[in-house]
């Protein structure tokens, strides 16, 4: 077979998973039923979390410098205009970097672009281009591999294809191919709502790409009739985008969204605001809300993620960053069975570990839809995004492949989405940051990060003696290296106290001068812990026993 993966999907969780799985060494092709790729800004915000996945990816410095902050407030203005200045609310409170949490807001960026960088890091680096206008149609799975059919067209014709893959990962949406004929269930519901959304230039500055209070939102308040016209700046360099949104029960969604000028038309009526002239339309589609997810996550070789696995209401900027957060939990894995290094059991915590956090996402994000869209006049409450939503809480505790030797209450109750930023550091959690960590390279001091140290394609172990001292290092390392070492590194964290020379035992010393990382990890100077992170950043096991629980956790990843 001369291709590894077969990715159906050119979506942000689709490249996502492709560029993790390519620097783990995997053969990867990506298929796109599409002729072209979206023109439009779709799920926009990548949220905090999805911004620390992409540091250990290696492309954040791009994704910074390309994108903007996220709108802080809305405008909210009464439908038709009244004349009167607006009625400011906060969407999200920003808030300052801190040394556990380095990138604390948003940022904003459109998927049309979002994609088109990953797509040119693949290229770049790996020499792998997305196939467009090629659909899926059908696939056969057998014990060691797995036939797919597509249809390719090539000019006018369509060209019958067939590959011959190990692995079959469907980020195709939520029309899902791969889901439906894999059987998986996508239950949920389909609540009565259609709006009209897309993208389009406003010709002068009666609205202007202003990133703090640039988002504009009509409504009628006392219309028991729910009834919104959204303008959200695109904060693209150079043009005045907008990306919009109209919705209500007595819409003509249909018609508005046939052509550009019953757009313009609806929203000069709808808003009053006749003053407001609009320039080129880059995209426009209905839209309907769908809140499903699957009752699993993939059957023996063949898997899904993102919108082929979960589809949402976009109140609260959750899905795309979800689907992001499926492809780093899907492909560590992924690439140590394709190796023969771990099980294939192993893949079965994929589903095991993402399906409380979606179904929790989903309750969130629906309760957010009701409360804005859905509720009575009166009852409607301003868009309004609270900290859990930065997902630094999206958490794995009591997963069967997480161990826990300090936290061991196995009947406490966790909140997958919220537990892990309860104030404790627990196996299943968010690794955090720690800066200020020196070591020496060439007698030379360097210092450094552990989002620096983190990698996707190694689990790190965190080392911290304790009192225990060299007998714990000497264990624990001897301990590790009986572990692939491409797959694994270890670090020694000396307190800042410590007048010790670099172990010879660890692939790394530093020394927590400032001791960010004997707090943010929760670790007393006196007391051995081993932290094992996984290649995802979260925290694998929490180890105090040295020995015993370092084999007990990597019983559950190695062969």
């Amino acid at each position: 077979m001369s291709t590894d993966v077969l990715i159906a999907g050119a979506g942000p969780s689709g490249l996502s998973l492709a560029l993790l799985l390519l620097r783990n060494g995997l053969s990867v092709r990506i298929i796109e039923k599409q002729s072209q790729f979206h023109p439009g800004e779709r799920g926009a915000g990548i949220q905090p979390r999805t911004l620390e996945l992409y540091k250990f990816l290696g492309i954040l410095p791009s994704i910074v410098a390309i994108s903007s902050p996220a709108p802080r407030n809305m405008r909210y203005f009464v439908a038709p205009d009244d004349g009167k200045p607006p009625r400011i609310s906060t969407l999200v409170q920003p808030m300052d970097d801190t040394p556990d949490r380095p990138m604390m807001n948003a940022r904003l960026l459109g998927q049309n672009i979002h994609e088109q960088l990953l797509r040119e890091h693949i290229l770049a680096n790996y020499g792998v281009q997305v196939e467009l206008d090629t659909e899926l149609r059908s696939f056969e799975q057998h014990s060691d591999h797995v036939v797919v059919h597509a249809v390719k067209t090539v000019g006018s014709k369509p060209v019958e294809v067939t590959v011959t893959v190990n692995w079959l990962i469907g980020a195709d949406g939520a029309r899902s191919i791969v889901r439906k004929q894999l059987g998986l269930s996508f239950l949920g519901e389909s609540p009565q709502m259609e709006a009209v959304t897309g993208d389009i230039h406003v010709v002068g500055d009666t609205l202007k790409q202003d990133p703090i209070n640039g988002w504009s939102i009509w409504t009628q308040p006392d219309n028991a009739t729910p009834l919104i016209v959204s303008m959200r700046p695109c904060m693209v360099p150079g043009e005045n985008l907008f990306q919009f949104f109209m919705g209500g029960e007595k819409l003509d969604t249909l018609k508005i969204s046939g052509n550009r000028e019953e757009l313009v038309k609806a929203f000069h009526e709808i808003t009053g605001r006749k003053d407001i002239a609009f320039g080129k339309l880059v995209w426009m589609g209905l839209w309907r809300p769908n809140i499903r997810m699957v009752d699993n996550f993939g059957k023996g070789r063949v898997f899904v993620a993102g919108d082929a696995a979960h589809v949402h209401s976009p109140t609260g900027g959750q899905g795309m960053n979800s689907g992001v957060q499926d492809s780093f939990n899907l492909a560590w894995k992924l690439a140590l069975v394709h190796k023969g290094l771990a099980p294939q059991s192993i893949l079965e915590t994929y589903s095991g570990e993402r399906t409380p956090v979606i179904a929790s996402m989903l309750n969130m994000t629906t309760e957010l839809f009701r409360k804005e869209f859905g509720a009575k006049a009166g009852q409607r409450q301003d868009f309004h995004r609270g900290h859990e939503l930065r997902q630094f809480g999206i958490n794995y505790r009591g997963g069967s492949l997480i161990l826990d030797e300090k936290y061991t209450d196995k009947n406490e109750p966790v909140d997958p989405y919220r537990s892990g930023d309860d104030g404790t550091v627990r196996a299943g959690d968010r690794a955090p940051d720690a800066p200020s960590l020196t070591y020496l390279d060439a007698d030379e001091t360097v210092v450094t990060c552990l989002f620096d140290v983190f990698t996707t394609v190694k689990h790190t172990a965190l080392i911290f003696p304790g009192s225990a001292g060299e007998n714990f290092v000497a264990e624990v390392s001897k301990t590790l290296r009986e572990y692939p070492s491409n797959f694994l590194k270890s670090i020694l964290v000396l307190p800042r106290s410590s007048t010790k020379l670099p172990s010879p035992l660890t692939d790394m010393t530093v020394v927590d001068t400032e001791g960010y990382a004997h707090m943010n990890y929760a670790v007393t100077e006196d007391r051995p812990t081993v932290f094992v992170v996984r290649p995802d950043s979260y925290i694998g096991a929490l180890i105090t026993s040295g020995e015993l629980g370092l084999r007990r956790y990597f019983s559950s990843v190695f062969l």
